[in-house]
């Protein structure tokens, strides 16, 4: 199933209903019309009948919606409606600041699985040139002469963002907005709360504070940083997963920020 809905760029939720005989498995999409470009990508079990809440505190012009039987892509053995909802959002603090960046991190995030990248790092920025974003094939530390696993990457000194295609292209919006607003939070939040620049549950923690409070959903939260952890598995690591967790059901339960 199929279908066009006209999003015109708003912050919406979209509560999907989906009903069906027995237990299945469910492919549920939003995407634009551009190639490696969703904004949801899930995979859900479905007992009879399950609504599912989809956050977008951004969309494209147009939004193609889509749900497919994970075991029969050509199934239609199913129903499925959709309500549109105002966006939760939170009463969360954001310095103009983190504003500025916003604008040039939303724009890149929305083309950047369309765009080509550049080995020599093709570059983003904003208007004031203040915030930078360099986008390259794969990051790669010629020092070592390796190609590095991570997504993004900042310069400490430089405040620039090096963002690998090869990873970019393969995670929703809302995934790559929470790397890149991690990658943010490293050079300039962590030292305004009187932490380390290198700090990196800092830097988790700011970012999803800033997400969260967007409206952005934490499935999308959790799932990137899990990929991300899984192939670079250390205790840090794990300790960093589980207060992660602990942040988002503390920032739900309204302990950081009420309810817009």
């Amino acid at each position: 199933m199929l279908r066009d809905w006209n999003s015109t760029n708003r912050a919406i939720q979209l509560n999907v209903n989906i009903k069906c005989k027995g237990d299945k498995k469910f492919i549920v999409f939003a995407k634009d019309v551009y190639p490696h470009s969703k904004y949801v990508n899930r995979e859900i079990i479905v007992k009879g009948e399950r609504t599912i809440h989809l956050s977008f505190p951004l969309t494209p012009k147009k939004m193609i919606l889509g749900i497919i039987d994970a075991d029969n892509y050509s199934s239609t053995d199913f129903k499925c409606s959709f309500e549109e909802r105002p966006l939760k959002r939170y009463n969360v603090w954001i310095d103009a600041e983190t504003i500025e960046f916003l604008t040039l991190c939303f724009h890149f995030c929305q083309v950047c699985g369309f765009e080509q990248a550049s080995t020599s790092g093709r570059l983003f920025q904003s208007s004031d040139q203040k915030f930078n974003i360099k986008y390259y094939p794969k990051i790669v530390d010629y020092m070592r002469g390796r190609t590095l696993g991570t997504p993004a990457r900042i310069g400490h000194n430089t405040g620039i963002i090096e963002v690998a295609k090869s990873k970019f292209d393969t995670y929703t919006f809302a995934q790559r907005v929470i790397i890149m607003l991690h990658e943010y939070a490293h050079k300039y939040r962590n030292p305004k709360l009187g932490l380390e620049i290198d700090n990196e549950i800092g830097a988790d923690i700011n970012a999803l504070y800033i997400y969260l409070g967007l409206g952005f959903s934490k499935v999308d939260a959790i799932y990137v940083f899990a990929n991300v952890f899984l192939k670079a598995q250390s205790q840090g690591n794990i300790e960093r997963m589980r207060k992660i967790v602990d942040y988002i059901n503390r920032f739900e339960n309204g302990e950081f920020a009420q309810v817009a």
